[in-house]
């Protein structure tokens, strides 16, 4: 039976915006095979999985919007990337259009054994933890081992219902299709426990009742997020791998502000304590991240 680690270990351990060497934006050039193969791919299909907030979702206005949008329109912008939207849609209908090779380009990924059969991933530049999401009126240590026989919801075709299904099978998986059909199915208590990772869970709780829920123990499985593209396209993924060592440090700020802001709700407010605290130790964790990149920069550049 497979132990998740440190089942005690605080929830709010965190969401990471992975620093990688960068270069100087202002001097990002292409090299010449580079930019020859963007000359012959006028056309690069993307497109956006429909809710998977805070990275990736759409808007009121069925617009993308997110962590990573954010990011891609940026590298669109700085490697004069001709990208072209396609239609929204859950993870695993998106998977089966790259297979089908209707888009070349999907956000928020994790790599997975199955997925690299036909993608291919840039670095990863975001890190979160998969937490367990309860309700109040539930222990808040219990664990997945605690929960064979019962419902427990998680995302369908998401890399963590894979490794679920692997070390808890006596659990009674419910896959659904996004983060936002597992906590509603937890309230009206069709479910017992939702699997989701803790960024998806902060930012969402303030959407629903987050007085009547609360963030439980990690399941012992990371998402390190990145761009992934058709893997018979390993020029694109050298573009883009260009395009993310190529960020600032103020840029990389600038990306993760705007979305982890809203977890910052005032403590007297339902739920303002837990999401506070979630939003002051990410803050926290991305400074001395962002700074340790800065040092290696500096020394980099001595």
């Amino acid at each position: 039976m497979f132990r998740s680690r440190n089942p005690r270990q605080p929830w709010w351990a965190l969401l990471l915006l992975l620093a990688t060497p960068s270069l100087l934006a202002a001097g990002l050039t292409l090299n010449a095979e580079q930019q020859a193969w963007l000359r012959q791919h006028p056309q690069i299909v993307w497109a956006a999985e429909r809710d998977y907030q805070p990275f990736i979702y759409l808007d009121a206005q069925q617009q993308p919007r997110g962590l990573s949008h954010d990011l891609l329109m940026l590298l669109q912008q700085r490697l004069n990337l001709p990208l072209q939207r396609a239609p929204a849609a859950p993870l695993d209908q998106l998977l089966t259009d790259v297979r089908a090779g209707k888009i070349d380009l999907l956000t928020s990924l994790r790599p997975t054994p199955e997925r690299a059969e036909y993608l291919a991933f840039t670095a990863a530049y975001v890190q979160v933890p998969t937490v367990l999401l309860l309700r109040r009126d539930q222990r808040n240590n219990l664990t997945l081992n605690e929960l064979q026989g019962q419902k427990v919801a998680v995302g369908q075709g998401y890399a963590v219902e894979g490794f679920v299904r692997q070390h808890y099978p006596q659990v009674l998986w419910q896959a659904l299709p996004g983060d936002r059909e597992g906590i509603q199915a937890l309230l009206n208590r069709q479910v017992e426990a939702v699997v989701l990772d803790l960024g998806s869970a902060s930012y969402l709780l303030p959407q629903f009742n987050p007085s009547a829920l609360q963030i439980g123990t990690r399941i012992g499985f990371d998402y390190p997020l990145s761009l992934a593209y058709r893997k018979d396209w390993p020029e694109l993924g050298s573009i883009l791998d260009t395009g993310l060592r190529s960020l600032s440090l103020q840029e990389r700020e600038a990306l993760l502000a705007p979305w982890l802001q809203p977890l910052a709700k005032p403590p007297h407010a339902p739920g303002g304590q837990l999401l506070q605290g979630a939003a002051l130790l990410m803050l926290l964790l991305a400074v001395i991240l962002l700074a340790s990149y800065a040092w290696q920069r500096h020394r980099a550049a001595s």
